[in-house]
């Protein structure tokens, strides 16, 4: 019997005296929020759109991730459904064509480590662990065939995972231990050492943790029940205190690394080079210019939207800045932010937690950094795009949407409100085994790149009609 099933059965069990009460809550009559939503873009939609320009897919990871690679499985999904691609089954065998690291200002590789402390301790105390913390972006490519004609699809790849390892490995994993018991993957996952043999200074694994130092901790004995133990260890203790660390004072670290990586993906072209062509479309935009559609997971979908800079305008003039200075680090972050999602239609949000981490910065008399106000900006640059690029033989441009994929057994997912006049629509959808009672919590919070239901309407050739869900 697998572990997950096992985990199910168990969870089952420890339910079952509160089944009274289960009964009685799925006895009450739920409102009627739902309507018919038509219309809904899609990527399949865009690829089989042969009159815009290449295809960039950004795809960011969400809270709990070992390493790189978390887009790997949405790939083989995306390929499986593009005709003439091939890609490997054996996710170690997809390999990315190139790979940057954020590396100025505050990653620069010769900068000494931020100052910031933990309970009074530094959480990093040399050069090579700040180097060992730089997120990066990995760049694939997609090969197909659409309407006879060969197509590229770009998956820009972005890992911010390697902030949140040395707090994880050295202060939350290893007390854990010593409390409710040891995890001997996540353990082994922190003692581990590779150097990135493609770039100098950097690493895919860091030995946050001495491999002694694992070996000590697994040893020793589990105090904690497992089910309780194995939930804490994976679900909070790894998982959901990425989102308590992307949203106090890292922050800003995080937003850094992801603005600096958002350069990177607009530099990257679809023949594999990379260019500052981008620079010339932020205020010359054509319909023929790479679009860009954002696939996020959990946290990821916060942190794509803390890129934009809204310190020195209220939402967007009326048209595009002009104060483009290719020199100038932060201005060029703004306008690489603007460019992506001036370009992007449409966002998927996997198992979103925006509605929750707002509750982290509640508007107040001068506050002006919320999610909720990005997402408008992102509205307005999209609809400075379409008037832009406005002309006797143009396609009319698609209105900005977010899709939500949820499952109701997701313990890390919230519906997202209305945000008029931004297009939102809420879509469910199950994830893993599931008999009413109860579903293992874990590949319900992970398997939304890999479901099929999902990758079906992804992927869908035409614009859908689907049920979807208004959250009040």
């Amino acid at each position: 019997m697998s572990a997950k099933i096992l985990l199910s059965l168990l969870l089952t069990l420890l339910l079952v005296p509160a089944l009274p009460g289960l009964v009685l809550a799925q006895n009450k009559p739920a409102p009627d929020t739902t309507k018919d939503i038509s219309q809904i873009s899609s990527l399949g939609e865009s690829l089989h759109n042969a009159t815009r320009g290449p295809l960039h897919i950004l795809y960011v990871h969400g809270i709990g991730a070992e390493g790189p690679g978390d887009s790997k499985k949405f790939q083989q999904g995306i390929c499986a459904r593009l005709p003439g691609c091939t890609i490997a089954k054996d996710p170690r065998k997809i390999i990315p064509v190139g790979r940057d690291y954020a590396d100025s200002r505050e990653f620069d590789v010769n900068v000494q480590p931020p100052n910031f402390k933990y309970l009074g301790n530094p959480i990093w105390t040399k050069q090579e662990e700040w180097r060992a913390s730089a997120p990066f972006v990995d760049h694939y490519l997609l090969k197909g065939s659409v309407k006879g004609k060969d197509e590229t699809v770009v998956v820009h790849e972005i890992n911010w995972w390697p902030l949140v390892f040395p707090l994880k490995c050295r202060q939350i994993m290893k007390s854990e231990a010593w409390l409710a018991g040891p995890n001997k993957q996540l353990l082994t996952l922190c003692s581990q050492s590779k150097e990135d043999s493609l770039h100098p200074q950097r690493y895919e694994s860091y030995p946050w943790i001495t491999p002694d130092e694992a070996t000590t901790l697994e040893s020793m004995r589990a105090r904690g029940a497992l089910i309780n133990r194995g939930l804490k260890t994976t679900l909070l203790d790894w998982g959901f205190s990425d989102a308590v660390m992307a949203v106090g004072s890292l922050h800003d670290l995080f937003r850094e690394g992801m603005r600096q990586l958002f350069v990177e993906s607009a530099r990257f072209n679809a023949d594999g080079t990379k260019t500052d062509e981008w620079v010339q479309r932020v205020n010359n935009p054509r319909q023929a210019d790479p679009e860009f559609i954002v696939v996020s997971h959990s946290l990821g979908s916060y942190l794509v939207f803390s890129t934009l800079n809204l310190d020195e305008q209220d939402i967007v003039p009326q048209a595009m800045p002009t104060r483009l200075n290719i020199d100038d680090a932060t201005v060029r972050e703004d306008e690489a932010a603007e460019y992506i999602l001036q370009h992007t239609s449409l966002v998927y949000f996997f198992a979103n937690q925006v509605p929750l981490l707002e509750l982290a910065d509640v508007e107040g008399p001068t506050t002006s950094n919320l999610i909720a106000r990005r997402l408008q900006m992102w509205r307005a640059l999209r609809q400075n795009f379409g008037d832009a690029t406005r002309g006797p033989n143009a396609l009319p441009v698609k209105p900005p949407q977010v899709i939500a994929w949820s499952d109701p057994s997701d313990l890390l997912t919230w519906c997202i409100p209305e945000a008029k006049p931004l297009t939102i629509v809420n879509l469910y959808v199950r994830n893993t085994w599931w008999h009413w009672l109860i579903a293992n919590p874990g590949p319900a919070h992970e398997n939304y790149a890999s479901n099929k239901s999902v990758l079906r309407t992804i992927m869908s050739a035409e614009p859908s009609t689907a049920k979807g869900e208004v959250c009040k």
